[in-house]
């Protein structure tokens, strides 16, 4: 088919012109096609050399000068060995992409200006033993003198730190850096120099050794310092051995905890306080969390150290806390005990655990309270709803405090663990009401605990592998222990007094406890 011609309305000098411009644009596009071909063989060599002065090698390198771009596959890096011959560092990544970077800048001045860094589908083990010394010189041959990139992004990249063969916390990583900017007086290679606008992150499957009897499993942590957010989800506590191993692998008395939080949520965390070693947010709530607690008795109980109480403990901590709201939504705490000479263990079970703690602290401020409060409520054994309320101060000396009521109670649902633990079970008995209030302090505690109880009938057992009655030891019981003490009873005649000397050994749970059961003795027995 023929075509159809279109009217030429150009005269001979235009056409002159448009000829001469075109020849001069694609002389100039040649010039530049030449050069960059020359520049990018440089800056590949260059780079090329500085990934093997740090023990890299690479499957391909691709440097282009137009779109100001460089891409590397299949980077694999090994630190050079320290004296003992540790490996400070191992690392591969499928693919490097740097978008947008000034190549001139970064090949002859050494700045580093870059829009974009993407490192995608990657493994990092660091060595923590392992000495960087030895590779300093290669370091600082290599070295920018800044660095600013836009957005710095890694896409699951597995990492792991180790100490020689053990793992110490590895996880997945998915993260977003932006602005991030080298200072002009701090040595790049320091993480301490650089600061970052703005972090997006996502860890999941975290594992971390936390001890040589614990690790801590997390299937997600979520981090937006924009947002001052920070989420974790399925945080457990894992023993490392069984339970009755557990104790004798320490070789004393000690509690083995295995826990579970499906869910922890940070809200008003300033994250650039973190450098400054301080974790500073406006409220923590812990959704739905389980807490097993098991202690071994038969082992000898060989704790040296005194056990601070709360705020004291607090202040030893290496770094600030400052924390408005602590919120505990809907857990649950078992504790588990294995009697010094008993023939099976008995449990204590608190459900519907529900707690806010305010005002968290190590450090005071004229313009706030001086002390923490905290108020919980749970029920024992899933029956007997328990309210307290504790005040705990900031200053040493000052007394701490602590008060509060249990509701009705069939008194037979304790009788799992006082079958265990106490050698006794209750055959009969309503708790209508107990309520405390007593002060403490790091060497003893004193207060009032009032009882409203009836129709209470005690067995006492033998110590055998079986809940025989002991006769004796029943009749005995129900001599000192009055059967009714409820409102018919004048309330000073249902009233005990805590007067308990602690344990120093032992944490602050075991002494309130034996504050309260202080009182409730002295209430509830007639001599």
């Amino acid at each position: 088919m023929q075509g159809i011609k279109m009217p030429n309305f150009m005269t001979t000098p235009a056409l002159r012109v448009v000829k001469w411009t075109v020849v001069v644009v694609v002389s100039f596009v040649l010039l530049l096609l030449v050069a960059g071909s020359v520049l990018s063989r440089y800056a590949r060599k260059k780079l090329q050399a500085s990934i093997e002065a740090f023990g890299g090698t690479i499957g391909d390198l691709n440097v282009n000068v137009f779109t100001r771009s460089i891409s590397i596959s299949a980077l694999e890096v090994s630190l050079m060995p320290d004296s003992s011959d540790r490996v400070p560092a191992t690392g591969r990544v499928e693919n490097i992409q740097l978008n947008n970077i000034d190549i001139y800048q970064m090949l002859f001045n050494r700045q580093l200006d870059i829009k974009e860094i993407v490192f995608e589908e990657g493994d990092i083990k660091f060595n923590r033993k392992a000495n960087l010394t030895d590779s300093a010189e290669t370091e600082k041959e290599n070295t920018l003198k800044g660095v600013f990139v836009e957005r710095l992004r890694f896409r699951d990249f597995n990492f792991s730190v180790v100490s020689d063969s053990a793992n110490e916390f590895s996880g997945t990583l998915n993260v977003t850096l932006r602005n991030l900017q080298s200072s002009d007086s701090a040595d790049l290679s320091e993480i301490e120099g650089y600061t970052v606008e703005n972090i997006d992150a996502q860890v999941t499957d975290f594992l971390a050794s936390v001890s040589d009897f614990y690790e801590i499993d997390i299937k997600r942590i979520n981090a937006n310092s924009e947002k001052n957010k920070l989420d974790i989800d399925s945080l457990t506590l894992v023993p490392k051995f069984p339970k009755f191993k557990f104790s004798q692998v320490a070789g004393k008395q000690i509690d083995r905890v295995n826990s579970f939080i499906n869910k922890i949520e940070v809200s008003g965390l300033l994250f650039n306080h973190l450098r400054d070693s301080s974790f500073v947010a406006s409220k923590i709530r812990i959704l739905s969390g389980e807490v097993y607690s098991f202690r071994d008795k038969r082992l000898t109980f060989k704790e040296t150290k005194d056990k601070p109480l709360p705020m004291a403990a607090l202040k030893e901590i290496g770094f600030g806390i400052e924390v408005d709201t602590i919120q505990i939504k809907n857990s649950k705490i078992t504790y588990e005990e294995f009697a010094e000479d008993g023939f099976e263990a008995g449990k204590i079970i608190f459900e519907d655990l529900n707690a806010t703690l305010t005002n968290l602290g190590n450090r005071t401020y004229y313009n706030k309270p001086d002390h923490a409060s905290l108020i919980a409520s749970a029920r024992l054994m899933g029956h007997g709803l328990i309210e307290a309320s504790f005040r705990l101060p900031f200053e040493q000396g000052k007394p701490y405090h602590a008060e509060g009521k249990m509701g009705k109670l069939d008194l037979h649902h304790l009788n799992p663990p006082l079958e265990s633990l106490a050698f006794i079970n209750i055959e009969s008995g309503i708790l209508n009401e107990i309520n405390f209030n007593f002060d403490y302090n790091d060497r003893s505690s004193n207060g009032k605990v009032t009882i409203n109880y009836e129709n209470l009938k005690i067995n006492g057992l033998k110590k055998e592998k079986s809940t025989v009655i002991n006769e004796l030891k029943t009749l005995l019981i129900n001599t000192v222990v009055k059967n009714d003490k409820d409102k018919s009873v004048p309330t000073e005649k249902r009233t005990g007094t805590i007067d308990f000397e602690r344990d120093r050994k032992r944490q602050v749970f075991n002494f309130w406890w034996k504050s309260l059961f202080s009182g409730i003795k002295s209430s509830v027995l007639e001599n």
